[in-house]
């Protein structure tokens, strides 16, 4: 069913007895089919309110230990498990490492492989309700394994054949994943900018099987008769479970995303924040494929390169976290040219009002939001990577 949606009203700052008052966040439209649409002009955070992330890390899990179980790379997770212990994923060497409350190596699970408990590309872990542990491999129809912290493997299984796993950044007692639409043969054929759709999926219990959700426009690739690539800047898809049973989903082709449910798909939510701005410069653009290129590109790469299209924009964000308490957060869109940098991040309460910006550190790739800490890995200036946890402050 098409859904009709209406344009919410801007909040207007108010002027009192010739000063600025603090400025009024948003207004919530309600259209006719009980969706709720809101706009920001303004975050709620007045001065001394915002959130900020400490640059020192409470545990640096490359520094709380020596050998090969302290040493990491390519780690595409990161987060709190039962009774305090943390849990990496490690994709180079496809284990699920676990560390107790600080930072001393307790177990691995997993391997290189195609055994049972075994990865190819692991990717991802969930967290279960129950504590348990479910890693993922990032390739469509991928394997996947469950493992509780202390028994080990509980159960293995490989996903339905063309689904690939989305970041589950709380606890889940459901699993979902993306499954792009077949191309027709005439599509594969047409040259330039695609963004064929991807389905949502709620596994089964056994994430051998799924049933789909909904859809949004997925992955952008650029296509000539020599081949396809993404273009420089390209835009993904977003589905973020948020632990109770919604999706949290956006194109980023602007700061803005929807919640639905996560059985029948409907919309129920639709939060934005206009004017931000997303204009890019040539000269960004230029250094984003000169990164792209390396240091030594083949004529045939460093041609496909100069025939794909220049953006004017950026995605409105690289990457979206739901946070323990409901909280979705939007980081702004880096590209490789800028991966040093510290990175902001839009964060908007469960009601989808904008209540600030919050800044990473540099080098510093988020992963997960809990109540009062953040997750992730920072590269020193030799790019060795350490698993962090660093404080989050929020003012009373």
């Amino acid at each position: 069913m098409k859904r009709r949606t209406t344009t919410a009203i801007l909040a207007l700052a108010a002027m009192v007895a010739g000063c600025e008052a603090p400025p009024v966040s948003t207004s919530t439209s309600r259209d006719s089919l009980g969706v709720t649409i809101v706009e920001s002009v303004a975050s709620l955070w007045g001065a001394g309110d915002a959130w900020q992330i400490e640059e020192q890390p409470v545990l640096d899990l490359a520094g709380t230990g020596s050998g090969e179980m302290h040493t990491f790379f390519r780690v595409r997770d990161v987060l709190r498990a039962g009774s305090g212990h943390l849990a990496v994923a490690d994709r180079a060497s496809q284990q699920v490492r676990v560390y107790d409350a600080t930072g001393r190596f307790v177990r691995a699970f997993g391997g290189p492989g195609d055994g049972p408990g075994e990865f190819r590309s692991l990717w991802t872990i969930v967290l279960r309700p129950d504590g348990r542990l479910v890693a993922l491999d990032r390739t469509a129809g991928g394997s996947g394994a469950e493992f509780d912290l202390e028994s080990g493997l509980i159960a293995s299984f490989r996903l339905p054949e063309g689904v690939s796993p989305v970041r589950h950044p709380v606890p889940s007692d459901v699993v979902w994943g993306l499954d792009p639409a077949p191309a027709a043969d005439e599509e594969r054929r047409r040259a330039g900018l695609r963004r064929p759709p991807v389905t949502i999926v709620r596994l089964s219990e056994d994430r051998m099987s799924g049933d789909s959700v909904t859809s949004l426009p997925g992955y952008e690739n650029f296509i000539i008769t020599e081949g396809d690539d993404i273009p420089i800047m390209g835009r993904l898809p977003h589905a973020v479970p948020d632990g109770e049973g919604r999706i949290a989903m956006g194109t980023a082709d602007a700061l803005e995303y929807s919640i639905v449910d996560g059985r029948s798909g409907e919309l129920s939510l639709i939060a934005r924040i206009p004017g931000v701005q997303l204009t890019v410069s040539r000269a960004e653009v230029d250094r984003e494929r000169e990164e792209w290129l390396g240091p030594d590109p083949s004529p045939f790469i460093r041609d496909f390169m100069a025939r794909l299209p220049e953006p004017a924009e950026k995605p409105g964000y690289q990457r979206m976290i739901v946070d323990a308490d409901g909280n979705v957060w939007a980081g702004e869109y880096l590209g490789l040219a800028r991966r040093n940098e510290p990175q902001e991040w839009y964060v908007l309460d469960s009601s989808g009002a904008w209540l600030g910006i919050v800044d990473t550190p540099a080098r510093f790739e988020l992963m997960r939001v809990g109540a009062d800490e953040v997750f992730g890995v920072r590269r020193d200036a030799n790019d060795v990577e350490h698993p962090q946890v660093l404080r989050l402050v929020k003012p009373p």
